[in-house]
């Protein structure tokens, strides 16, 4: 056989593969065909995860095959517990109702009786890391003007959504750590109400994740005079130590502020509880679906979140709504972290479960 016949038989076989493969996929019919994904979220609208759920939802029905109709359902409730509650035990597993959700992980740490889902058996489409920024009233006694200036303030009311929420164990640790007294006050129903609240003087000092800090409080209430960011959470590495997020560049880390007053980090059962929850940043934000969902969805979704973040203009519209980068991964990394969170030491169990417990 010449040359030339041997080009033109290996370009007919390219053809006829190119052609059967088309006409195979155009013969399959989409999943998401003619139906409608329910993106649910496990907190009130105006909060960061409704924030970012939002955008998702706007975006991801354009990039799966078939792209259906998608629609936001909010869902609030426990601190988050009742959203997830929701897709674990009574969504049916049919791959139409997509949760959106700031993760439930630290819930592990405290074995809460409210969390009945199982999270291991969830299927995990895509995750996002976050933090959480703690800002307060400048006119707290006698006067913040800096981060350090927290530790002198008099007649502190700090601000949370529940008892059992991760953010308020973890903020009310952070103030244990710096000695700051202070009086919490729980029972808003979302980061909108709190942050109200903060603007009325009812609390002076509330912590929320970068987009609604980035959308609401840098450009209003920062820039007006009324409070100043104090510092922001920080991931944990794998070996333990503190390590700040992108999210929050600009901004002093909560280690770098306790090095900033006290020289150096302290040590004890505190700050290995504050380094366990801090695992949970990895996963702030969480994409998932009903255990028992057909794998088709799955892919699906998954192949949907890897276009959509590649999509220019989503990325430029998250990134001018939330003031981040849409650095999701696709994917569920959720066992190696659940592994971490069931494995704490009982002393950094019990000690997070004592500020889980009404007094």
């Amino acid at each position: 056989m010449t040359s030339k016949c041997q080009k033109v038989l290996v370009l007919i076989a390219a053809i006829v593969g190119v052609s059967w493969s088309v006409f195979s996929y155009a013969g399959e019919t989409p999943f998401y065909q003619g139906k409608t994904l329910t993106v649910l979220i496990n907190f009130a609208a105006g909060g960061p995860t409704d924030i970012e759920g939002r955008i998702v939802a706007r975006f991801l029905g354009k990039h799966l095959p078939g792209q259906p109709a998608v629609i936001v359902q909010n869902m609030p409730g426990a601190g988050g517990v009742t959203g997830v509650n929701y897709l674990g035990e009574i969504a049916k597993p049919d791959g139409l109702t997509l949760g959106y959700f700031t993760g439930q992980f630290f819930n592990l740490l405290t074995a809460d009786p409210n969390l009945r889902a199982d999270l291991g058996k969830f299927a995990y489409i895509a995750s996002i890391e976050g933090v959480a920024v703690a800002y307060i009233r400048k006119d707290v006694a006698p006067g913040i003007h800096e981060p350090k200036d927290i530790v002198k303030a008099k007649g502190l009311k700090a601000g949370g959504l529940s008892i059992n929420s991760a953010k308020d164990v973890r903020f009310r640790l952070q103030l244990d750590l710096l000695g700051v007294a202070h009086q919490y006050v729980t029972g808003y129903n979302s980061n909108s109400s709190a942050r109200l609240a903060v603007e009325r003087n009812e609390i002076q000092f509330f912590t929320e994740g970068t987009p609604g800090y980035r959308s609401q409080v840098q450009p209003r209430m920062v820039k007006d005079g009324l409070v100043i960011p104090v510092y922001a959470d920080e991931l944990v590495t794998a070996d333990g130590e503190f390590r700040s997020s992108s999210q929050a560049a600009d901004l002093l880390s909560f280690s770098q502020l306790y090095r900033q007053i006290f020289g150096k980090l302290g040590t004890g059962a505190l700050w290995e509880s504050l380094k366990t929850i801090n695992l949970t940043h990895a996963m702030q934000r969480v994409a998932k679906v009903s255990p028992g969902t057909p794998a088709e969805a799955v892919t699906a979704l998954r192949q949907g979140f890897a276009q959509m973040i590649k999509d220019q203009e989503f990325i430029q519209e998250f990134k001018k709504v939330t003031r981040s980068d849409p650095a999701f991964q696709v994917g569920g990394e959720a066992d190696k972290l659940i592994s971490k969170l069931v494995q704490a030491p009982a002393e950094v169990k019990n000690t997070i479960r004592k500020y889980t417990e009404p007094k």
